[in-house]
């Protein structure tokens, strides 16, 4: 793929994920929604960028260049992605969270493999492989779904005077 299709790539994909952060501030329980972006978006910055410090993963392209991990993914498509998740499981028991988060991960992490393999956005290095993205993504969803439920169990009861 040629560097025109990577940088028009990322500009829709930042288009996309603005979008979808609207339409999801949008639906009831926002503000659980929000908190649910912000962890993860603080759980990902800090996993890529150790990551990317120890040499597993590299994006040759990235907007902006000053930054050597992928904003577009930590801080907008990623979370995003997590919001959705969440809503999904919301009222799920552990074992359709396990389920679920495959809806997910497996589509992301084929797409990453499709765009390690095709482009310059992302490159693997030091043994990084798809299984590796495949346990990531997976247990990072499942972290925040974790926190998120940790949470809400806390301010229910917090708040409970019964």
């Amino acid at each position: 793929m040629g560097r025109k299709f990577e940088k028009n790539l990322i500009k829709w994909l930042y288009f996309f994920g603005i979008g979808s952060f609207i339409y999801l501030i949008k639906k009831p329980l926002a503000k659980d929604w929000l908190l649910v972006f912000f962890i993860k978006s603080y759980y990902a910055s800090l996993v890529d960028k150790l990551v990317v410090h120890k040499g597993y993963v590299k994006y040759p392209t990235r907007s902006p260049r000053t930054v050597k991990t992928s904003l577009l993914f930590d801080y907008l498509l990623f979370p995003i992605s997590c919001v959705f998740y969440n809503q999904l499981t919301k009222d799920s028991r552990i074992h359709q969270c396990l389920l679920k988060v495959l809806y997910f991960s497996v589509p992301m992490t084929i797409t990453e493999l499709w765009l390690e393999k095709n482009t310059k956005l992302v490159k693997y290095k030091k043994g990084w492989n798809w299984k590796t993205t495949f346990y990531s993504l997976s247990f990072s969803f499942l972290l925040v779904r974790f926190s998120m439920a940790v949470i809400r169990h806390l301010f229910n009861n917090k708040y409970d005077f019964s």
